[in-house]
Order: structure tokens, then sequence, then C-alpha cells
């Protein structure tokens, strides 16, 4: 057998393996699936309905986790109706998407039945998350089961220990069920890979589903998962979130726990650390996950957090914001444009302070040095993943160039590091000097793009790069009648690396806002983003 067959061999029937899963009941008609396609610009969002029960669509679209939990608590609910419901219209989404790489759904149902036997026997709940579905991203470990990453040369490779952060959810009481899909090497932004094919956005099959934590906002975005935990090194939390509109919280470094990992590049990084972090249909679980985390001591469970209690923020009424209309270096698409004018005048008229800025640290510079931070890697070690199995890589991929010459000698990595400082200093210096509570800025160019044009994530990596911690909530959506291009020409520098906008094809989007805070004011970050949610989407 050549090696070609080989993996595709070895590819096909992980991925059949993974679809075997699904209970014969729960499985999709032709008629349906014969229409799920990349090239198809239609939604799915509504398919889900059409076969699930009155109570299955109650449990899965009437309630935030947090009333799921206190629903559960009161007896209203079991653990086992919940897991259940979340387990049907997940294998229905998987159907639609494709936005799963693991199926834990008799995993879930045994946990489940433990909860509910301890709420029983106890007389309380196993923690603040008890009976709550959350739902992981392929690189997060739980014992037993695989974690490839996209990587042909790591199926069958099953974790022999939980991440940090599974074991700490599974004291809080949290009930897994699936894994979700990623780009080959979660390096990208579209998540597409050789085992488990491409993730497809439900608001338009035609556009990206964002990377790298794209299968989790796929799934978020169809109700068949209500919490998840994503991760995000150059804005692969962020970019899901709002290519499928949902919302997505991007932490402090350290704040939470992320030891533990599949390791598909390093696992010891130089400068730019890829954190774990929630994405949810709401602020409001946002917040619950991240409080019930932090008061579980996260340091308890990942040496490197640091042991920085929880803080309540209660002094918040009118806000200062710094808002960020567009980079002039990166022209924001005409939605976008249209979409940040109005959330500016919206907060204006709540009553908050915003203030326009014109200076600021140049998105692509940041972008240029997070490049050369990425390209420490003189192993190579997703081309070596590649090479064990004899896989090529996705086409996301193989549009990823770096374009800069990665810094070997430590005399350059130190000054690369001075570079970055030097950014960092110089956002540092713009919140104190305005006294802002948060930044507001686009988190991209447009909406979601079509699949493999997401191009350079600049907006999202710089607050990576200078690791502030930065929320996205959706807000707005693509109107193709009247948002329109104007007249100025596209940059002919951009052409290739970054998205041009299509009103035809950039049907369906929707828009957003990207909202930051300074490093470690985590908890306050999330209370403004509370308030400017409820201005924006009431």
């Amino acid at each position: 057998m050549t090696i070609e067959k080989d993996w595709k061999k070895t590819a096909t029937e992980k991925k059949q393996s993974v679809d075997a899963c699904i209970p014969k009941e729960w499985r999709l008609p032709l008629e349906v699936t014969k229409g799920i396609s990349s090239d198809n610009a239609t939604s799915v969002l509504d398919i889900p309905r059409q076969f699930l029960s009155e109570k299955e669509i109650s449990i899965t679209e009437d309630y935030s986790a947090r009333s799921l939990h206190t629903s559960i608590v009161a007896g209203k609910l079991t653990a086992v109706d919940v897991i259940s419901a979340f387990s049907h219209r997940a294998a229905i989404a998987t159907q639609l998407t494709n936005c799963c790489t693991e199926i834990l759904f008799d995993y879930g149902l045994e946990r489940a039945k433990f909860l509910d036997e301890y709420l029983s026997q106890n007389k309380r709940p196993y923690g603040p998350l008890h009976g709550v579905p959350v739902s992981l991203k392929d690189c997060y470990n739980i014992e037993g089961y695989d974690s490839t990453v996209g990587f042909v040369s790591l199926i069958g490779k099953k974790a022999t220990s939980n991440s940090s952060i599974v074991e700490m959810l599974l004291d809080l009481g949290a009930v897994f069920y699936v894994k979700t899909n990623i780009p080959q090497g979660m390096m990208t932004a579209d998540s597409d890979n050789n085992i488990f094919g491409r993730t497809l956005n439900p608001l338009n099959l035609t556009l990206t589903a964002g990377g790298s934590s794209g299968g989790e906002g796929s799934l978020i975005k169809l109700r068949g998962s209500i919490l998840g935990v994503g991760s995000d090194g150059a804005g692969s939390i962020r970019i899901p979130a709002m290519c499928n509109g949902i919302y997505g919280y991007r932490p402090t470094s350290n704040r939470l726990p992320a030891r533990g990992q599949a390791e598909c590049t390093r696992d010891v990084y130089i400068d730019i650390p890829v954190v774990a972090g929630p994405m949810a249909t709401n602020i409001e679980d946002i917040l619950l996950f991240t409080e019930s985390v932090i008061n579980k001591k996260p340091w308890r469970y990942d040496p490197s957090c640091v042991r920085f209690p929880w803080q309540n923020i209660e002094d918040l009424t009118k806000l200062r914001i710094g808002f960020i209309l567009e980079d002039p270096e990166l022209p924001i698409h005409p939605p976008m444009k249209r979409i940040l004018q109005e959330a500016v005048e919206k907060l204006e008229a709540n009553g908050h302070y915003v203030e326009i800025l014109k200076t600021f640290p140049s998105y692509v510079e940041g972008w240029t040095e997070a490049l050369l931070n990425f390209a420490i890697d003189p192993q190579m070690a997703i081309f070596d993943h590649l090479e064990k199995a004899g896989e090529p890589p996705a086409n996301a991929l193989c549009q990823t160039e770096v374009g800069v010459e990665a810094p070997r000698e430590i005399d350059d990595i130190i000054k690369l590091k001075k570079r970055c400082r030097d950014i960092e200093d110089r956002w540092f210096s713009i919140f104190n000097e305005h006294n802002f509570d948060v930044i507001i800025s686009p988190g991209a160019a447009g909406t979601a793009p079509p699949h493999d044009t997401y191009g350079m994530a600049a907006y999202t990596c710089m607050w990576n790069l200078v690791d502030f911690p930065a929320t996205v909530i959706p807000f707005g959506k693509v109107d193709s009648e009247s948002d329109v291009n104007d007249d100025t020409p596209f940059p002919e520098k951009l052409k290739g690396s970054y998205p041009e906008y299509d009103r035809q094809l950039y049907s369906g989007g929707i828009g957003h806002v990207q909202i930051v805070g300074p490093r470690f004011e985590d908890e306050r970050l999330l209370a403004c983003t509370e308030i400017i949610d409820q201005v924006l989407n009431n």
C-alpha cells in the first residue's frame, strides 16, 4: 500500500468511527444532507428544530447555562434530560456543518446519571456548573480519547490524562459530550483538515466558520452547545465567534488553566501564549464560566496560573470608551463601517463617553511582530506531524505564508521581544492617559468571508501580542442591498492576504465589536462587555 493510500485509509476509518457514534434514529434523511455543501449559499439554522421534540427544543433554546444549572438543582430538569437534548442537537449540527471530531454521548450520559444521583443523595449540586453541557475544542485532552488536532499521525494516540481545564470543569460539575473541529495544526482561520474535513458556517455554508476554534463556533451557533471551551493564540476564539455570530472571550494569559493540551506545534511558547477561554450564546454564560473557574483556584490545577482571586466589579455605570473605527492600512468593509458607527451612536445615546482614536499602534506592525514570534520554531513541528503520516497540508495551511525570516540568534530574539514590549507600552499609555475603561475596535475587516480567504488576523492578533484580554460580541448584520463598496480602490499590497468585500458573497454575515481591556483587568472587561452588550443588543 502506498503512503498516500495509507494515510487516506487511516483518516477515513477515523472519520467513519466518529460518525458511527451517532445513533441511527438521530441520522438525518438524505433529502436534507444531500444539499450540504461548501458551495451552497444557504443557512441551516432552522433545520435542527425539524428533528427535535418540543422538550428538546425548549432545553436547547430557552435556557442559558446558568438557568439550566438552576433548573437542574431545583429538580425541574435532570442532568440526563439536558445532556440527552444537547447530544441529539449536536448530532444534527455535525451532520449539517461537520463540527465535531469526537462523539462522547455515552460518556456524557454516564456523567449526567452520576450527577443526578449525587444531587439526589446529597441534596446539593456537585458544583456551580452541575449538569451544564460543555463542548471542548479538539486540542483538550479527555483521558481515553483522541486529540488529533487535525493530524493523521495522532489518530489512535489516546490521551492518558485530562487537560488541566478538563479536570477543573469536571470538578465544577460540567458534562462533556463532544469535541470539536479545528484546522490542521490549529494555525489558520479555516477549520479544515484531512481527517474530518471542513467545518461549515450555519449562517451561510459558503462562508468560513473561522478558526482555529471553528467547530465550537458552528456548534454553538446551532445551539448544539450552550457553552464551549476554545483556545486563542492569534484570535482563535474571537474569529469563530465573529464568523458565527456568538460570544467569545480571550483572557489575559495565566488566568485560566491551559496546561496539558495536545501538542501540535511546540508546547513552550517564547512570547505569545495560547490561552484557554469560553465561547457561548450570551455574555452571562461567559461570566458564569470565568467566575466559576477562577473561584475554583486554577493555580491548583495549572502551576502557571497566577494566584489572583476573582474580583467583583460593582462601580460601573457610565463607561469611558476609546473607539477605533479602522486602521488606515487595513480597510474595513462597508457593512462593518456602518455597524461600528451604529455602535458609537448607540453608546453615546445611552450616556457613555466615546472618543474616536486617530493615533494608535499599527495593526500591521503588530501582525508582523507576531509572525516573527510564531516563526521561532526551528523544528517546524507542524510539518514533522505531516511527514510522519505522509499526508499533505490542507488548503488553508498551504495558503498561509509567514512572509518573514524567523530570528534564530538570541540577540535577535531579545530585540524582537523589546519591540513587542514597546507596542504594549504604547497601548498601556493610551489606556492610562485617557482613563479608558475599554477600547472597542473591529475584530476583522468584515463579517465571515468565503472559505480560505480570511487572510491576516491583525485586528485580533494585536491583543495576543500585548496579552490584553478581549471579548467579541455580535452586533448588526450585512445588508446586501445597502452595503455597497465605495470608489476607494483596494490596496494592491493586500491582495491575496486580506479579504475584499463582495456584497453577494458576504450575504448572511453577522457583525461584531471587539472589546479590549488592560492586562489582568479581566473582571472589569467582562463587566464592561455586559454593559455594552445590553446597549447594543438590548
